[in-house]
Parts: structure tokens; sequence; C-alpha cells
């Protein structure tokens, strides 16, 4: 696969981060908060750094990145034991992110939950054992061990302060 001159800049400045140390011996959830996109994210699975690069060629210029290696979006069969953990997230917070994994085994199908009924619609389609991610939204936490963000450079290789 060649690499695109935005995805090499990506792919260097993740390399100055604990991201790829981090990727050798656990997986993560990777939330991109897309710059100037009205709040809108995607969401990425990491199993292992093999798929740093394929993951990151698909990041926006300007996005905020967030890998979560810990358990805060927690990656599990579909059960209904999950999907009480969801509702429990959606009393506690308010709302909760149930995702799906994508056919690719990378993205993430992620919606925000915002209430019971609408907890039942979305996983009124999951099937007993399907890859589910849930979780609270997460915070931009940058420690170097449970998870690390960084801000991505704009498509000409300067880092600007965007509203995400």
């Amino acid at each position: 696969m060649t690499m695109k001159p935005f995805d090499s800049i990506v792919v260097s400045a993740l390399k100055e981060t604990p991201v790829v140390d981090k990727l050798r011996g656990a997986s993560a959830v990777v939330l991109e908060r897309i710059a100037r996109g009205g709040g809108a994210t995607r969401w990425y699975y990491c199993h292992d750094a093999t798929r740093l690069e394929e993951i990151a060629a698909r990041f926006q210029p300007g996005s905020v990145v967030s890998f979560y290696f810990d358990d805060r979006i927690k990656s599990a069969q579909y059960s209904k034991k999950i999907r009480d953990e969801a509702a429990g997230i959606v009393g506690r917070a308010g709302e909760v992110i149930v995702g799906v994994l994508a056919e690719d085994g990378i993205e993430i199908g992620a919606e925000v939950v915002t209430g019971p009924k609408e907890l039942e619609e979305v996983t009124s389609t999951l099937t007993e054992g399907a890859l589910v991610f849930v979780g609270a939204f997460p915070a931009r936490d940058n420690d170097g061990r449970a998870a690390v963000t960084i801000t991505l450079p704009d498509a000409d290789g300067v880092v600007r302060p965007h509203p995400h």
C-alpha cells in the first residue's frame, strides 16, 4: 500500500507518541473528532500495530484522535448482559456509545444512545455473539498509558487549533 503524503505525516506523528508501543501488547478503540465537522466523529478498532497505517489513512486533516487502551469503551460479544450494562450507563451518564464492528474489521459503526427506547431500537438489530463496543462517551485523556490523544496536522502539515 502506497501512502499519500498526508498519511506519512500522520504515521510519523503517531510514532512520536506511545501509541505504537502500546499496540504491541494491547488493542485500542480509536475516536476521531473531525475538525470543522460540527461534532462529527468516526470510530475505529485497532487490533494491533499492523493496522495502524490503514487506520491512519482514514483520518481527516486537523482531527483530534484518541486511542483508548483500557475498557472505557468495552468490546464484547453482544448479550443480554451487555445490553443491561449499556442501559446502566444511560441511566448514570445520560448517554451511551453502542458500536458494531464493520466487515472491514476496522471501522466501528457507533451511535450515541440517549435513552431506553433508543437503546431498544439500536440493540434490536444486534445478534447474540456479534462484536460490539459499549461505554460512556470518553474524554480526550492523554496519560500515555490508558489513553493517548493527538491533534493531527492540517493537510499542509501545520497543527492548528480547531473547534472539535
